[in-house]
């Protein structure tokens, strides 16, 4: 692996959303049952309704979609996104500079203290960012700093700077990323592996900290007294994050006045949540995406017509109305959702426009292609996928019969999302175990290589990367490596543009919509969505009506 080749395991899913809400299990109903007992939250506190909860609040393992309505607001990262995704702002580091092609500094500001009242220092600064770097641990998160060569600080200066072994142009985001979280060295080593599992093993510098965890129920955060930032946004002393057993009870516990905030709205929960004249949406089309992985290093799949067989049999927009209802938009053949073309709009557009369209459903194509392939009189093959998929499967099943492909659901545990998505069950030869993976992606930041390079780099086919499709090609490769190290943004388009009509063409995955991110807002507070809020999620951008 060259070094600007990154493992980019980017950090949530479709599948890693649904298998985070198996933690809630049949133990979330106490939380239901807690919830139902309490009154409406006064001004001072804020009730939130999830179906999962994180692993751990230790950053370097924040992985989990859990992870933003739970652990971020206890932390600061160098840098935040702004409300758009695009750009990245000041945070713990007030300014920062590109010095050349591979090295970047920057100041951090002075006079931060610690939720337990310690002074931050620069020696926290160049710990935490060694520590996630460290081999010994194999942090989930380690892999955005795959390019870095070394950090070092300057404590006179209070600077820190970033070496990288090659140019990189999307570093940029990079510290605005859960690895870029900054902790206090002293807790860190006293607690070892507990770190970031109880209130006293969880130190930062964000503007709440953990005053309880109830495992299974409820997690409470707290204002913290020592935060660096405006104090008038930290609107309230308390945020009761319950755990639930399922969305339906979260949007119950909403119609009954007792949860006041719900992120990850699910189309089947709107006629609950739209009934009730208390509540709001709050809505942008973000990048989660909802597509079919198919294996392309075993049969049938391994033949490409056989892949465009099963696609133009599939009409993928009635599947995002079926299933992504109100909450879903279309997602193009390049997989990359409209909000990941903001550098050149139009360019992508027109390329697009180009590509052979197989989301529309068309019968006689599939045949063609079912023809041309090794299996002309069709074939059979097994889709994997969670509960919270099943659905969706079993309308995909119907759509590909009458074509002589037959489908066979085989529904996986919510445990063992992680091994299908990460590619930990594979076999000795690196093989994964399904035929097709019924998944999606969220990704790290909003520039096309987030997708581009996760989802289809052969790099990313290796055990714990996410080329669930296991698909190959080294001219896709050499398009998107060369990416990398020009920071001119119309070179860069030019060169992901062509990638992306390689991997488009090949038919490795196919696209079934993208998720319109929608959170439900007690009129009582507002709340405006970004399509980067996997990163940026604050209960700062939460405030009190006017």
């Amino acid at each position: 692996m060259t070094n600007k080749m990154r493992m980019a395991c980017a950090a949530a899913t479709a599948v890693i959303t649904a298998v985070s809400s198996s933690f809630a299990g049949a133990a979330s109903l106490r939380a239901e049952n807690a919830v139902k007992t309490m009154s409406a939250s006064d001004s001072s506190t804020l009730n939130v309704g999830l179906t999962m909860e994180p692993t751990s609040f230790d950053p370097a393992e924040a992985n989990l979609v859990a992870n933003c309505y739970t652990t971020y607001d206890c932390y600061d990262r160098l840098l935040t996104f702004s409300q758009d995704g695009t750009a990245v702002e000041p945070s713990l580091a007030e300014s920062w500079e590109q010095v050349d092609d591979t090295t970047y500094t920057y100041k951090i500001r002075e006079g931060v203290k610690f939720s337990d009242g310690n002074d931050l220092t620069m020696e926290d600064v160049l710990y935490s960012m060694n520590r996630v770097m460290d081999p010994s641990q194999n942090y989930s998160m380690s892999y955005l700093f795959a390019n870095v060569e070394s950090f070092e600080v300057d404590d006179a200066s209070w600077t820190l700077t970033v070496h990288l072994m090659e140019p990189d142009s999307t570093w940029e985001y990079v510290p605005a990323t859960s690895p870029c979280t900054i902790v206090e060295k002293a807790v860190c080593e006293a607690d070892g592996d507990d770190y970031g599992t109880t209130p006293d093993t969880t130190v930062g510098t964000g503007p709440y900290k953990l005053k309880s965890w109830d495992k299974n129920s409820q997690i409470t955060l707290e204002k913290n007294e020592y935060w660096w930032g405006d104090s008038s946004d930290q609107s309230f002393d308390e945020i009761n994050v319950y755990i639930m057993q399922d969305s339906s009870a979260v949007a119950m516990a909403a119609k009954n006045g007792s949860i006041d905030f719900i992120p990850n709205v699910l189309n089947e929960d709107l006629t609950v949540l739209n009934s009730l004249s208390n509540f709001a949406l709050s809505q942008c089309t973000g990048a989660s995406t909802n597509f079919i992985a198919l294996n392309t290093q075993v049969a049938p799949f391994d033949d490409v017509n056989a892949r465009k067989a099963v696609a133009w049999a599939i009409d993928c927009k009635a599947i995002q109305q079926a299933i992504g209802g109100e909450l879903a938009t279309d997602l193009n053949v390049t997989c990359l959702p409209s909000s990941m073309y903001y550098q050149n709009p139009d360019k992508w557009a027109a390329a697009v426009a180009e590509l052979e369209d197989y989301t529309a459903q068309d019968y006689d194509k599939a045949k063609e292609y079912l023809a041309q392939s090794a299996y002309p009189d069709g074939f059979e093959f097994d889709y994997y996928t969670l509960h919270s998929g099943v659905t969706q499967a079993e309308v995909i099943q119907a759509m590909l019969q009458p074509v002589g492909i037959t489908m066979n659901i085989k529904e996986i545990l919510p445990a063992d999302g992680y091994a299908y998505l990460y590619g930990y069950n594979a076999d000795e030869e690196g093989h994964r175990p399904y035929q097709a993976f019924g998944s999606g992606w969220v990704p790290d930041y909003l520039d096309p290589i987030g997708i581009l390079k996760t989802q289809f780099h052969s790099d990313n086919t290796a055990q714990g990367c996410a080329n669930q499709a296991m698909w190959s090609n080294s001219d896709f490769d050499e398009l998107i490596d060369k990416s990398y190290l020009t920071t001119d943004q119309d070179e860069r388009t030019d060169l992901m543009i062509e990638a992306a009509k390689i991997e488009a063409d090949a038919c490795a995955y196919i696209p079934l919509f993208t998720v319109v991110d929608t959170w439900a807002v007690n009129t009582a507070y507002t709340y405006e969505a970004s399509p980067q809020s996997f990163w940026n999620f604050s209960y700062t951008q939460v405030k009190p009506a006017a």
